[in-house]
């Protein structure tokens, strides 16, 4: 369970130096920050979140307190015990009257190890003899797939690396592109060129939009 905190109770532990984390995406920080906020992207957080520190408390916090509770709740299943959202987010800390740090900054998302493509450049990969790989859940991949796709949940990735080629491009999809792109930084990891570890950008909803064909 998530434990919220209200501003007030948030700022007695800012003062203290526990760390507060925003997980808004790099526009949102770039215009408003709570001062010293660390920013890890909800965006990125599958492929980031062990940044974070178990041993010690941390203050997640975004706009309104949902996208952080969705959060926290996550890494409470990865074993993240002291994990403390800010209700309301910065919207109610800043009505409380507390600090704001609108000061420019210029942030930017981490670099990827792995190449990110759209639909059409996808598509192309294919024709190529690119292998795609599917890492949704099992159940997901019949609803509608790209053509052609192996289906290899993410989950069971770490145990079925021997069926992935090293000599081909391996396209990563999922849904929207998060879980497939935290599947290419695994690859990569694991030795996988990343010149031939590419994730689809926006996933099999992207796919979709471009007009392209699913399979079922």
């Amino acid at each position: 369970m998530v434990k919220n905190l209200t501003p007030e109770e948030a700022k007695t532990l800012y003062d203290q130096g526990v760390p507060f984390v925003d997980v808004r995406e790099v526009e949102e920080y770039a215009q408003a920050r709570i001062p010293g906020a660390k920013l890890l992207p909800l965006s990125e957080f599958l492929a980031r979140y062990q940044e974070l520190p178990k041993d010690t408390p941390v203050v997640l916090y975004c706009r309104t307190g949902n996208r952080s509770e969705q959060a926290a709740a996550w890494l409470a299943q990865q074993g993240y015990t002291n994990l403390l959202n800010l209700e309301g987010g910065l919207v109610r800390w800043y009505r409380t009257g507390l600090p704001v740090d609108t000061t420019p900054v210029e942030e930017v998302y981490a670099a990827t190890s792995f190449k990110e493509v759209g639909p059409q450049e996808a598509s192309r990969l294919m024709e190529e003899g690119a292998l795609v790989v599917d890492v949704r859940e099992t159940w997901e991949y019949p609803g509608g797939h790209i053509p052609g796709a192996v289906n290899i949940p993410l989950s069971a990735l770490p145990q079925r690396l021997s069926e992935l080629p090293k000599d081909r491009i391996l396209l990563l999809v999922c849904n929207s592109g998060n879980r497939s792109g935290l599947a290419a930084e695994f690859l990569v990891n694991q030795g996988f060129d990343p010149e031939k570890v590419v994730n689809l950008e926006g996933g099999t909803y992207a796919w979709l939009g471009a007009g392209l064909p699913v399979e079922k």
